[in-house]
């Protein structure tokens, strides 16, 4: 499992609509711990597209396609929710959905879904099984360490997830312990 984690290559496509500056993805890719690509539809091999809007969710099921690589595509929520949840017009890729996590950086803070680029590549290596390489990619922001105290059940649950069923049993159950306060 280890060489297969080191292995999974982290794409970014960014789609400039936010402040450059606070934007993970850019960072993950300045400090080369991301690849960032010009047009997602020359990458090779499969890769799974993280899709907010996916109806499959992502899971260890995944591993079996013999994938070589995450796509994160950088753009703004707000810009995505105006455009009724279209990511991006390409259709490729293995396209897949977290299940819920709490997001830890300061701009959405404590909502559930609404993570940043490299939260949402931290999550999917979780539940991929990765959890060193997930730890590596949010070591690089101050508020990184956060995110596994937010979600230290939640990922303590998906890391045991042994496929899509699970995941989303854990997911359902969360919700319904978070509308039951």
């Amino acid at each position: 499992m280890q060489n297969y984690c080191s292995n999974l290559k982290i794409y970014v496509y960014r789609i400039s609509e936010d402040y450059y500056k606070a934007s993970t993805a850019v960072k993950l890719y300045k400090l080369k711990v991301a690849t960032r690509v010009g047009d997602p539809r020359k990458l090779r091999g499969k890769f799974i597209v993280l899709d907010p809007f996916s109806q499959k969710v992502i899971s260890k099921d995944d591993i079996s396609y013999n994938l070589n690589g995450i796509l994160v595509v950088d753009r703004s929520w707000n810009k995505i929710l105006e455009k009724g949840g279209e990511v991006f017009p390409f259709k490729f890729g293995v396209r897949r959905r977290l299940p819920i996590f709490i997001a830890s950086n300061p701009i959405n803070y404590g909502i559930a879904y609404k993570l940043s680029s490299a939260e949402a590549l931290a999550a999917a290596l979780i539940i991929l099984g990765c959890i060193e390489r997930a730890k590596e990619i949010l070591s690089y922001f101050k508020w990184g360490e956060n995110f596994f105290s937010l979600n230290s059940k939640l990922i303590i649950d998906y890391v045991k997830a042994s496929n899509e069923k699970d995941v989303l049993e854990i997911e359902e159950e969360f919700i319904k312990d978070i509308q039951g306060r």
